[in-house]
């Protein structure tokens, strides 16, 4: 067995670095990354905080034991040796996550029923009762992950994954997810730049995912505090009086920060989308920012303040838009808009193909690789110059560019 239980922060690969800058701002100690994790933190407490705070993190997991796993037996037992009665009862429901294989555990869901029968076997001698399992509304998550023959067994705090905030949030065609969208912006230097009052635009906002994330962000709302439904509710290790505590402090700290001006700035061509980001916006308590989105080509728009600020926007792939050819002309007017009309600010693009990012005429001076679903997906940074080149840009009215949020 584990000594020290530790905490773990899943993420989407590529963001590992991103969720630890963030751990670690946040004040956790024992920081260190794995591949689509990274562990942190020695308390429930700091499990708890980071549910509430990690914007960037997909799922929190408690460590309950660690063992040596080279066979279905050895899986069986290093389970079964946990009490489980200290996390769920005979009568409460479960849902079992496996994930990794070995040479001798080839299937997760045959290594998960093993799990499975290890619990229940425990009550079933003990009680004269067994947990059932409920996939879509358990009790008690519990995530096993297989590695290097050691086995990790985990309570999953989050329930639901924590890029569902709680908003109910209205999503056109492909939506980005919103801790994706809050590492774009973390990787984008969005918090600082908002304590500077530098303004952000995004100009294909969608369903207004990124200007939604970027309003928390500036406002010290924590992506946690709308949320209703969580894996430590029904959980027999669950620290009530601690969580009611962190979750005050959540609300005073979205109180004070409630009349902190921001210059966020959206808008989308597609006049059906963009009444979902007015709609998600207002929902998400920032009212404000609705008058500020506009129903526009982004190839026409305009800085919208005289200082210059972040433009963070995830454009149209040409996969999503059944039509490539279309989705690079889009950039390469779009990138000539820039040129014209964002002088001295910095874009962050989200492009699903290398082609595109040769379609936008602009030379990234980064590239950060962004897992986006299924999509490898590459997050240029591109300095726009203070002096416009010669001519007008092309940007054009009729090119549909919403397919996106």
């Amino acid at each position: 067995m584990s000594g020290q239980p530790a905490l773990i922060a899943t993420c989407a690969q590529g963001l590992e670095p991103v969720l630890e800058a963030e751990l670690r701002a946040l004040g956790f100690p024992r920081i260190r990354p794995l591949r689509a994790a990274v562990l942190f933190g020695a308390t429930i407490q700091d499990g708890y905080r980071a549910l509430l705070w990690s914007r960037i993190a997909s799922r929190i997991l408690f460590e309950v034991a660690r063992f040596p796993c080279a066979d279905r037996d050895e899986l069986y037992d290093g389970v079964r040796t946990i009490d489980w009665s200290d996390h769920l009862g005979p009568r409460s429901t479960l849902a079992i996550q496996f994930v990794g294989v070995s040479r001798t555990l080839r299937h997760s869901g045959f290594a998960a029923r093993v799990v499975k029968d290890a619990i229940v076997d425990q009550f079933r001698d003990k009680h004269g009762q067994r947990p059932s399992v409920d996939l879509d509304d358990p009790d008690l998550r519990i995530h096993v992950h297989l590695a290097a023959g050691k086995a990790t067994v985990a309570i999953d705090l989050a329930g639901p994954p924590l890029h569902q905030r709680g908003l109910q949030r209205e999503a056109g065609p492909a939506p980005l997810k919103e801790n994706v969208a809050a590492a774009i912006l973390a990787l984008a230097g969005w918090p600082a730049a908002a304590r500077e009052g530098r303004p952000l635009c995004d100009p294909m906002c969608g369903s207004g995912t990124i200007l939604t994330e970027a309003a928390m962000v500036a406002r010290d709302v924590a992506p946690g505090l709308h949320r209703t439904r969580w894996g430590h509710d029904r959980w027999r290790g669950h620290d009530a009086t601690a969580w009611k505590g962190l979750l005050e402090e959540a609300r005073q700290r979205k109180e004070a920060g409630r009349t902190v001006e921001v210059g966020l700035y959206g808008g989308d061509v597609d006049p059906d989308v963009l009444p979902f980001a007015v709609r998600n916006l207002a929902r998400a308590g920032f009212a404000d920012v609705v008058g500020q989105l506009v129903c526009r080509d982004a190839r026409t728009a305009q800085a919208p303040e005289p200082i210059p600020g972040l433009l963070v926007t995830n454009p149209p792939y040409g996969a999503r838009m059944h039509d490539e050819a279309r989705a690079d002309e889009l950039l390469r007017d779009f990138g000539d808009t820039l040129r014209h009309r964002f002088l001295g600010w910095t874009a962050w693009i989200l492009v699903g193909r290398p082609r595109q990012a040769r379609a936008l005429g602009l030379r990234p001076s980064a590239r950060h690789p962004i897992r986006n679903g299924r999509l490898d997906a590459r997050l240029l940074e591109v300095s726009i110059a203070d002096t416009p080149p010669r001519g007008g840009p092309r940007g054009r009215e009729s090119h549909q560019n919403s397919e996106r949020s």
